[in-house]
């Protein structure tokens, strides 16, 4: 498997820590080996009712996770699985080197399973819409939540970094006043921010380093990359359960801030 065809794999959107809507009728369906849990939601200092009535969770800034992605096709459009191990644990360095993607696909009977992390949240907080019966299942030893199903595109895929992909997530990401953000603007003034960094091609990226991130990535021609700090809560809903999603090269990913 080619990097590009690994990187477009491991598109998630969604920062995959809420319980999304699959894609595809049957990509949203986890295999037969995925038991069906009552589980609580998993909380960082705790679960707290939004404005809305959604569960909020707050404290998540640096959280660390790692993710588990299973590709299928789905009426003749790729599809992804991706199972989170946040608020379940902090993705130990040794249990995440001990898994073996190849013997996941077989065992899940997959076209793919994809390794993504270790990843770090960016947002300081995230409101879910209620849903019902939450996935959960173990890789490794590695217990991991159902977080979303991506639909990643007919077939082949368009393969290159800076592409929209729609994930459903029905969640709202919250980043605090006074925090530092990392956004790119395309050509038309659309603005997306970073939800999560990725260690999976820089092992030694952090987040002091974001903020001259514009040297070691190409977005396409027109594209820019800035930091800024916040001088009010900035608050990234969609107009719906669906979100625009895209990474960079370094799979760092971000979700465009859609218009009130």
């Amino acid at each position: 498997m080619t990097y590009r065809t690994r990187a477009i794999l491991l598109v998630v959107l969604g920062a995959t820590f809420v319980l999304a809507i699959g894609c595809g009728s049957d990509a949203s369906t986890p295999s037969a080996e995925t038991p069906a849990v009552n589980a609580t939601e998993p909380a960082a200092t705790g679960t707290l009712t939004g404005t809305q009535g959604w569960a909020r969770v707050e404290g998540l800034r640096g959280g660390r996770y790692c993710e588990v992605l299973l590709a299928r096709i789905v009426d003749g459009r790729l599809n992804a699985e991706v199972w989170n191990t946040y608020g379940l644990n902090d993705c130990p360095p040794d249990a995440w080197s001990a898994l073996d993607a190849e013997a996941i696909k077989t065992e899940r009977e997959v076209i793919a399973a994809l390794l993504n992390g270790p990843r770090y949240w960016l947002m300081d907080a995230i409101e879910r819409k209620p849903t019902g019966e939450r996935q959960e299942t173990t890789f490794g030893t590695l217990e991991m939540f159902l977080a979303a199903t991506v639909d990643i595109g007919p077939i082949p895929p368009n393969l290159a970094p800076y592409t929209e992909r729609k994930v459903s997530r029905g969640a709202i990401f919250e980043f605090s006043a006074g925090a530092e953000v990392y956004e790119l603007v395309d050509p038309t003034g659309r603005v997306f921010v970073m939800q999560s960094y990725s260690r999976q091609n820089e092992p030694a990226l952090t987040e002091d380093d974001l903020a001259s991130l514009s040297g070691r990535i190409a977005p396409p021609e027109g594209w820019s990359y800035r930091a800024r700090v916040l001088d009010a809560a900035l608050r990234v809903e969609g107009k719906s359960i669906e979100a625009t999603v895209i990474q960079d090269d370094l799979t760092n990913t971000y979700s465009l801030i859609e218009p009130n």
